[in-house]
């Protein structure tokens, strides 16, 4: 990512705080601070000096990504944005039809086996609030609350719901081809209390189009 790209996926900067629109296809951190495929080294290199990320989003999920310049600041960072007032909404587009209009999932998730994560009752608490927006003939428009952090909570819940992503290569057999990514994007943050925020990324270009290839409406970034 050059420079001049990053720039214009600058949602909010306010002192410590950065927060970007993570485009897909790019992880939040790499493998090591010297690892250049990451959007935590393109930002590194702007501002001369180390960036740590707040929260990760995978690599194909687009939309709101917080980082810090400050260390001393990533707990308290951390904190708000798993605090029960927080609210991360997301964007996905998933197989078939629900026969719901919203429902509320706490499955724990957790390993299921030495490669796997997966819905397990031995796994950590997780929470996920889905909502139906919009129904085309094979596929949905949902809008997802969620109010834990888990590895590929949504992506897990969903399929558990029997709705994988589009786009699904993991939880989803036989992988689903026809999006080059998980249909996910995380659209908005909104936090309270002493760190006040709301920040909304916009609905990215692929996703519009395959809502439109899909006969579904177009998605808007705060639904």
């Amino acid at each position: 990512m050059t420079l001049h790209n990053l720039e214009g996926r600058i949602l909010l900067e306010s002192g410590t705080l950065l927060v970007l629109d993570k485009p897909p296809g790019l992880p939040s951190t790499g493998r090591s601070l010297d690892d250049d495929d990451c959007l935590q080294h393109a930002l590194m290199q702007r501002a001369g000096a180390m960036v740590w990320a707040v929260h990760q989003l995978d690599a194909d999920t687009s939309g709101v990504n917080v980082f810090t310049t400050e260390k001393r600041d990533v707990a308290t960072l951390k904190d708000a944005l798993t605090a029960p007032t927080a609210r991360k909404e997301y964007l996905a587009i998933v197989h078939g039809s629900p026969a719901w209009d919203a429902r509320c999932v706490t499955d724990p998730i957790g390993m299921v086996d030495e490669e796997s994560l997966g819905v397990t009752a031995s796994g950590r608490s997780a929470r996920s609030e889905f909502e139906v927006l919009d129904r085309g003939p094979e596929h949905s428009q949902l809008r997802v609350r969620i109010q834990t952090g888990r590895t590929h909570q949504i992506r897990i819940h969903a399929a558990h719901l029997g709705h994988p992503l589009v786009g699904e290569e993991w939880y989803r057999s036989p992988p689903c081809t026809v999006h080059p990514r998980q249909a996910l994007h995380a659209g908005r943050l909104i936090l309270e209390g002493a760190l006040h925020l709301d920040v909304t990324a916009p609905i990215p270009d692929d996703l519009r189009a395959l809502a439109r290839t899909l006969g579904l409406r177009a998605p808007h970034a705060t639904p």
